[in-house]
């Protein structure tokens, strides 16, 4: 979404002057850092370097339980359950930095991870753009990072947790405008979805603005898609008020992937390993689709029985939870040994 730098009070306008349903303080939401959020040195991610690589390879990992459907085109379907077969990489998180519960440090570490990932694959734009996650035992409240940072910048312990009504209740600084708009809406809607991103990456937005965007199923990599992307047509402009975020919500009907014509891609998942892979191997899937239809040649569709085949075999099953979270994992580790180390901090 692009950047908007505004008063709260302007950035509410939209919503005051439009919508009715719902009123509420957000007298956090747009107040200004006191101070500029601290980026913390690798010589300073030591400890807590070595304390993840030795977990990275410990066996014995506990199964995590699948959350609960939320409608016909859940964005929950595939459980998270682990495969015995990759059961020696263990998570890796480690000691605290901050106050805050363990389940909210996790979630902490695994976004800020998603960030410097998404950042170094080129899926943001300058600082804008927004990637949430709740947290779990504290309904209704979801972690982003504080507006201004570069992705390369956000860490563990500088997200901001905001609660549903725009407060920020821990970490300094404020969240962009539509970033609470879209992502606050998707969470409440979809509490099953652990996980809500928005990019602009350029090949999935480049067929976001087609007249027919629709993606075909050309790829072994589209059929992870199939009959799970809603196509919105309907363009308004930034997402400003709550109306616009229900709209979008609403359009989503529990589909993970919801591709926004003239703008960008919108992911609702039950993990944040799982919205990474969505990110990842859609981008792939529209790329390899573009440059397919750049030959001038008629593409080779899959058939719908195969497509549906696929999709059930890999992703219903919970095969593709589980190869998302080996990636984002993998990731971690090689972020402890380069210059993305301190992501953990």
């Amino acid at each position: 979404m692009g950047s908007v730098i505004m008063s709260f009070s302007t950035a509410l306008q939209p919503h005051r002057r439009q919508s009715t349903r719902r009123q509420f303080s957000c007298a956090g939401l747009f107040a200004g850092a006191r101070r500029p959020v601290p980026i913390f040195s690798l010589a300073q991610h030591t400890t807590a370097q070595s304390i993840c690589l030795a977990a990275a390879v410990a066996p014995d990992v506990a199964e995590e339980g699948a959350s609960p459907q939320t409608s016909e085109h859940t964005i929950n379907r595939a459980t998270t359950q682990q495969s015995s077969g990759a059961s020696h990489v263990k998570p890796c998180y480690p000691t605290k930095t901050i106050i805050c519960s363990d389940e909210e440090w996790k979630a902490r570490v695994d976004l800020a991870a998603l960030y410097r990932v998404c950042h170094n694959h080129g899926m943001n734009e300058g600082i804008n753009n927004h990637l949430t996650a709740t947290v779990p035992g504290m309904p209704g409240h979801f972690l982003v990072f504080a507006f201004g940072l570069l992705w390369s910048e956000v860490t563990a312990s500088n997200l901001l947790l905001m609660d549903s009504k725009g407060n920020v209740v821990r970490g300094e600084g404020h969240p962009e405008a539509t970033a609470f708009w879209i992502h606050s809406r998707l969470h409440e809607v979809h509490p099953a979805a652990a996980c809500v991103v928005h990019t602009h990456q350029p090949w999935t937005t480049a067929f976001a603005c087609l007249s027919d965007s629709k993606l075909p199923m050309i790829h072994q990599n589209s059929m992870r898609f199939y009959n799970d992307i809603a196509y919105d047509k309907e363009y308004n402009g930034l997402v400003l008020d709550e109306d616009e975020g229900n709209r979008i919500a609403k359009v989503m009907d529990g589909r993970r992937v919801h591709l926004h014509a003239n703008h960008g891609v919108i992911i609702a998942t039950g993990t944040i390993g799982e919205a990474f892979d969505y990110l990842y191997y859609l981008e792939r899937a529209a790329e390899v689709t573009i440059k397919a239809l750049s030959t001038g040649k008629p593409l080779k569709l899959i058939d719908d029985a195969v497509c549906a085949t696929t999709h059930e075999k890999f992703v219903d099953s919970g095969i593709a939870a589980e190869f998302a979270r080996l990636h984002l994992e993998a990731y971690k580790r090689k972020m402890l040994t380069d210059k993305d180390a301190d992501f953990c901090k």
